[in-house]
């Protein structure tokens, strides 16, 4: 298929936001063709957030002159249950440190006050404050206490499909509960990928990289796979059309609608599951 440059030839941006690009980029980049860059923004429906700027680096400006007040509180600090109570453990823009996952919080001029959006953030620098997208407070992957979030599972799956040469067309991490000799409950992640590309895979060398990954990525999960936590990685590679299908069946095809890219239950992983199942058998 020829890329959308070679329709339109004068098109130069792609302005994107809401989805990591992660491992899709590469597909997004064949489709538009050589030549035509690509500009990421974070609006939301309370107020546009922050925006790409011309520094290189990974990160977008946080808009502070926009009206909008920001505060931020620190994930390993946020109960939704207990939200009334934590006002004082929020930080102002002044107080934010690299590194550390925030729950955004706005006060607006259309009357939001101390809102809490559900997105999670986590800043690159501070002079100037810029910030990376790094998940929603409901989607989360802590079943036995490793506090995954969905940017370093994005950042994981983008790094090994690149190191395994293939190409990722969805995916979702769900834990998978398994009841060990003494009566203690352990598990593992359990990855529902799908691809894109005719590419063989060695399944046994990709899981472990997926798992060598996430131990880099997140200390919770490493102190518990060295610990015995955790068991290792679990991987199943759905057919192409499985993750459109659920999709689908859900009314959340196209539009706004996200994949949610993990759970702390198996709800979403086993609908994948009876999906591929079902429509094998048909």
């Amino acid at each position: 298929k020829a890329p959308l440059r070679a329709v339109w030839p004068r098109l130069e941006c792609l302005i994107h936001g809401g989805v990591p690009l992660g491992p899709f980029a590469s597909q997004l980049r064949e489709a538009f063709g050589e030549g035509v860059n690509f500009h990421e923004v974070y609006p939301a429906s309370e107020g546009f957030i922050a925006a790409q700027d011309d520094d290189p680096a990974a990160g977008m400006r946080l808009m502070t002159r926009a009206g909008i007040f920001y505060e931020f509180l620190p994930l390993e600090k946020y109960d939704e249950q207990r939200l009334a109570e934590l006002g004082k453990a929020t930080v102002p823009l002044a107080g934010v440190k690299t590194g550390v996952d925030y729950v955004l919080v706005m006060t607006t001029p259309a009357g939001l006050c101390r809102y809490v959006i559900g997105d999670v953030v986590r800043f690159v620098s501070t002079e100037p404050p810029r910030l990376v997208y790094a998940g929603r407070t409901r989607l989360q992957l802590s079943a036995f206490g490793e506090h995954v979030i969905e940017k370093e599972l994005t950042d994981v799956i983008s790094e090994a499909a690149q190191r395994h040469g293939l190409v990722v067309g969805n995916f979702h991490v769900a834990p998978r509960f398994i009841e060990s000799t003494d009566g203690t409950g352990r598990g593992r992640h359990h990855w529902l990928i799908e691809l894109k590309s005719g590419v063989s895979i060695g399944l046994s060398a990709f899981t472990q990289t997926l798992d060598a990954g996430l131990q880099r990525a997140n200390d919770d999960y490493e102190a518990k796979r060295l610990g015995g936590g955790l068991q290792a990685t679990e991987v199943t590679i759905l057919p192409d059309g499985t993750f459109e299908r659920w999709m689908r069946k859900k009314a959340k095809w196209g539009g706004q609608n996200k994949m949610p890219r993990c759970r702390s239950d198996r709800q979403i992983a086993d609908e994948l599951v009876d999906e591929h199942l079902l429509t094998a058998s048909a």
